[in-house]
């Protein structure tokens, strides 16, 4: 049972060090690029300017969102392989378009990010302790529920870091840009998994809580 138990948390662990993995890649590509875009004497201003103003975003088109009928397909790629345009529907993108954020508002987008990643860590080390607990044989103990609660914590408030940076591009963007067809949307810059295993996490961390409290209890009685 604990073989058991331990491939499961060893995939959970995998699982969340790809995506402190994903987060941080991208975060330092981001700031890696933004740093040689300005110490490249040789690239121009513009080119700059465009990588600096890069922004993800995600959309849904208006046949979905209820504001149009332009049908699901709003658009055509070129199939290289069939030699012919193929419908297709976006709902992601890259653009590169001058928000004019505030100097603020690029720190707090900055520091939200690290934070993610500085949260997402920590919460890896406390599941790996909350492991190594259940692997001593050492389950149902008051330090166990604190590890829970605090792990539930940590998930609610990396949710809120990735989703608090997303909402501030969803917004800007937003005001400076649309694209026919389309809908700015959060959908897909934001996973939800996250906030739903914090949840479901604290939950335990109850059940744990009020089955110590009834033992505990128990003891008293006899």
């Amino acid at each position: 049972m604990k073989r058991r138990l331990n491939i499961l948390c060893v995939i959970v662990v995998l699982v969340l060090s790809y995506s402190v993995f994903e987060t941080g890649y991208y975060f330092i590509v981001g700031v890696k690029a933004g740093v040689e875009a300005g110490i490249d004497g040789n690239a121009s201003e513009a080119s700059q300017k465009k990588l600096m103003n890069m922004k993800y975003i995600s959309l849904l088109p208006e046949h979905l969102s209820g504001l149009g009928d332009n049908g699901l397909f709003q658009d055509s790629v070129y199939n290289e392989r069939s030699g012919e345009y193929v419908p297709v529907s976006f709902n992601s993108m890259m653009v590169s378009v001058d928000t004019e954020s505030t100097t603020l508002e690029q720190a707090a987008f900055t520091l939200l990010n690290f934070l993610h990643i500085v949260i997402c860590v920590w919460s890896i080390v406390l599941f790996v302790r909350l492991v190594i607990s259940i692997n001593k044989s050492d389950i149902f103990n008051w330090k166990n529920v604190h590890r829970l609660r605090l792990l539930g914590a940590a998930l609610i408030i990396s949710f809120c870091t990735a989703l608090l940076p997303a909402y501030l591009t969803f917004r800007s963007v937003g005001n400076v840009f649309s694209v026919h067809g389309y809908e700015l949307h959060l959908s897909d810059t934001v996973n939800t998994t996250t906030l739903v295993l914090g949840i479901s996490t604290l939950i335990v961390a109850e059940v744990f809580a009020i089955g110590l409290k009834m033992k505990e209890e128990q003891d008293l009685t006899i």
